[in-house]
């Protein structure tokens, strides 16, 4: 019987390396949702202040909103197929592949 092995937090830089930014703008996207950062220039601000562009994470918040979390979460079920297969399903179905790829990157990490 195998154990489960320990879920350990991540520092940034841990994050940063797994999907090379995605999740850290994937968190923030999430926190900005969350009115973490306050709004107009304080956000942008904050946002600069960890290092990254604001309006890729405000992107990817409104793209969270628009439904594109519960189709990364597909996407990480199987649900689109895999490879060319899923771009190809995700662009007929109207979503941006490759945003969709970038939010994926940001809920998964390799262990």
């Amino acid at each position: 019987m195998q154990q489960k092995s320990e879920i350990k937090a991540l520092s940034s830089e841990e994050l940063e390396q797994v999907a090379g930014g995605a999740t850290k703008a994937y968190i923030t996207a999430v926190r900005l949702m969350n009115g973490e950062f306050g709004s107009g220039e304080d956000s942008r601000a904050a946002i600069a202040a960890l290092g990254l562009d604001y309006w890729s994470v405000q992107h990817m918040a409104n793209a969270l909103s628009q439904g594109y979390g519960q189709v990364a979460q597909d996407v990480i079920a199987g649900k689109y197929g895999k490879d060319a297969a899923r771009f190809k399903v995700l662009s007929q179905a109207g979503y941006d592949p490759i945003l969709v790829q970038r939010i994926v990157n940001g809920m998964v990490r390799d262990d």
